[in-house]
């Protein structure tokens, strides 16, 4: 009788753990602990959070920025999970963490979210806030004054080394001195028919990669009217073909030679540019001789200011 009444009060007691589990099955319990209340600094503390729960759950554990937690660094980390009497699952999930700075440090609430497997949504838990005291590995009694710095090496002096330094400075301040001179020196500007025979050849080496006519002549016509303007003081670059072709009645300075030459090749100019004429290659090829030509010729011609 006396183990009948042992073994009914035992079965009691389950059914009514079972009963108290199963009540509140959907509501996982969640206890936070760390493995010491004080270490030394840099040594490492185990941060436990343990989630007890009838449910059979799955989790998603926070990401820590640069492995830290407020003012401790995270060494490791992991998860654990068990299942006890009655189908009661516990999930762990730990942190190993470890702090340099002396004083009361603590690991802020963490939100875990977790749901029952196949669930869609998330639900999320919050651990609560613990602390534990970082100390110092020197004694109590000693204070940070009284460590002295070591001092640096002594060399012993050497006159042929100092010698030796001076030397190198008056070479390095000489080779300083030559290289800024070279720097300084300014190049002698280039003359009017370098730029015109540069600009003519860039108007050629533009055309054979893109086939642009019209951007052809205007690019010649131009270089040539530049150099005019230039050398002759003639304003070549803002008067129409007629215009610049009656000034040139009126000039001494260019031979009348050249100015049947420059009437020739401004006329062609004008036909690709405003007469939508299509010239062949050996028109295309004459344009860029008779302007070059017409600039080799005449370079002469130019007086500084």
């Amino acid at each position: 009788m006396r183990y009948f009444r042992i073994l009914f009060l035992a079965t009691a007691v389950l059914f009514t753990a079972n009963m108290v589990f199963a009540a509140d099955e959907d509501i996982p319990s969640i206890k936070t602990t760390v493995s010491r209340q004080r270490i030394l600094i840099g040594d490492r503390i185990r941060y436990k959070a343990e989630i007890l729960s009838k449910l059979d759950l799955e989790f998603e554990f926070p990401k820590f920025k640069n492995n830290k937690i407020d003012e401790c660094e995270i060494k490791d980390s992991g998860k654990e999970a068990r299942t006890f009497l009655f189908g009661r699952h516990s999930y762990v999930f730990w942190l190993d963490v470890t702090s340099y700075y002396i004083g009361k440090r603590k690991i802020p609430p963490i939100e875990i979210k977790y749901r029952e497997k196949g669930e869609g949504n998330w639900k999320t838990l919050k651990t609560s806030e613990v602390t534990f005291t970082v100390e110092s590995v020197l004694p109590r009694n000693v204070r940070l004054q009284d460590i002295k710095d070591i001092k640096g090496p002594i060399y012993p002096f050497s006159f042929l080394k100092l010698i030796m330094w001076i030397i190198a400075a008056c070479i390095a301040a000489w080779l300083a001195v030559k290289l800024l001179k070279k720097l300084i020196r300014k190049k002698p500007p280039k003359l009017p028919y370098e730029l015109a025979v540069e600009a003519l050849e860039v108007a050629k080496a533009e055309f054979s990669k893109t086939g642009d006519v019209k951007a052809y002549y205007v690019a010649v016509s131009d270089a040539v009217r530049k150099y005019i303007e230039t050398v002759f003081k003639l304003r070549a670059p803002e008067m129409t073909t007629q215009e610049f072709l009656s000034s040139l009645g009126a000039s001494w300075k260019i031979f009348a030679g050249y100015k049947e030459l420059l009437r020739i090749f401004m006329e062609a100019c004008d036909l690709v540019k405003f007469a939508r004429h299509t010239p062949s290659k050996e028109e295309i090829d004459s344009v860029f001789i008779s302007a070059k030509k017409f600039i080799e010729e005449t370079k002469g011609e130019y007086v500084p200011v």
